[in-house]
């Protein structure tokens, strides 16, 4: 395994002194410093993606923004090699502690570089263009889609212990979601934004300043999906959420002071139940004879994250 790692890193100009397996690839101490060379299934992603992530981190490093794990580039001259049909990638990679959202140091340093990077990304002119954009919220699909999930259960008249959980959660979340409507569909549906679209905190590291990695499902969209996401990760870490909605906002606009940002849009986004949609269409896209226990979990997270929510905005 080692000679076949040390021969996708020659392809990257890369000579491998140690290599050591890690969950996202593996960690080679090269003539390069620390690189993470990472394997994906061709069905797992399009070379598009990898293109544009290029393409964003370029921009950002030559805009000073140095907060990113840059590829290296291939002796084909692009950011990945293929080798039949698995895509290779290599990144620079860090021996530095993986964020940690409940550390509020970690989070706000983590949110105001996260507004620096969005301010760099407004309105960009990049040659590469994701294969999946960020789609606007679709608010009244959604809230005519769940209403005749309830519908149709209470004419049958027979439930399962996961349509319960989908009535309850139904009561509850509904009206988040025709808040959100209210608002009107396009409301943040424009392209100027570039978002990174999975800000988990494996995907943060923490050195002098925080460095953001694993751009490959980084797209076009309003940066307020990638806020509230982040969010919504720290209260995952952090139900009872000590640090003030207002200090998180104070320091995203340290680095993204943007005159379109409105409060009362982000606090709807923050609340839509975008989760309790998705696992509800997933679940009545098929006809079940019983409700598997993940479903019965994953339901019931939406429960404490709404609440989590909700009591953060009070």
């Amino acid at each position: 395994m080692e000679g076949f790692i040390n021969n996708i890193a020659a392809a990257f100009g890369l000579s491998c002194k140690t290599i050591s397996r890690e969950k996202f690839g593996n960690i080679c101490n090269t003539n390069k410093g620390l690189v993470r060379i990472q394997k994906w299934q061709a069905n797992q992603i399009h070379t598009d993606n990898i293109l544009f992530a290029h393409e964003v981190k370029e921009h950002l490093v030559k805009q000073d923004f140095d907060g990113v794990d840059r590829f290296f580039v291939a002796s084909a001259g692009l950011p990945y090699h293929k080798n039949g049909d698995e895509i290779f990638t290599a990144t620079v990679a860090y021996n530095s502690h993986k964020a940690e959202f409940a550390n509020p140091q970690d989070f706000l340093a983590t949110v105001a570089s996260l507004g620096e990077m969005h301010k760099i990304l407004t309105n960009p002119n990049f040659t590469a263009t994701p294969k999946k954009k960020l789609e606007p919220v679709p608010a009244n699909k959604a809230y005519d889609t769940i209403t005749s999930f309830k519908k149709k259960m209470l004419k049958a008249g027979k439930f399962s212990e996961f349509d319960m959980l989908f009535l309850k959660g139904y009561d509850k979340f509904s009206t988040h979601i025709i808040a959100w409507n209210a608002l009107g569909n396009d409301i943040l549906g424009h392209n100027k934004y570039v978002c990174h679209n999975l800000l988990k905190e494996e995907n943060i590291h923490i050195e002098a300043k925080p460095i953001f990695t694993n751009f490959v499902n980084a797209g076009f969209g309003h940066y307020l999906h990638d806020l509230v996401y982040i969010i919504k990760r720290y209260l995952k870490a952090h139900p009872m959420g000590e640090i003030p909605l207002a200090d998180v906002i104070k320091a995203y606009k340290t680095g993204n002071d943007t005159q379109d940002f409105d409060i009362e849009t982000f606090k709807a986004l923050l609340l839509y139940p975008d989760k309790f949609i998705k696992i509800s269409r997933d679940y009545y896209s098929k006809k079940r004879s019983f409700a598997p226990k993940t479903y019965l979990t994953h339901i019931e997270q939406c429960f404490e994250r709404g609440n989590a929510i909700e009591n953060y905005l009070r």
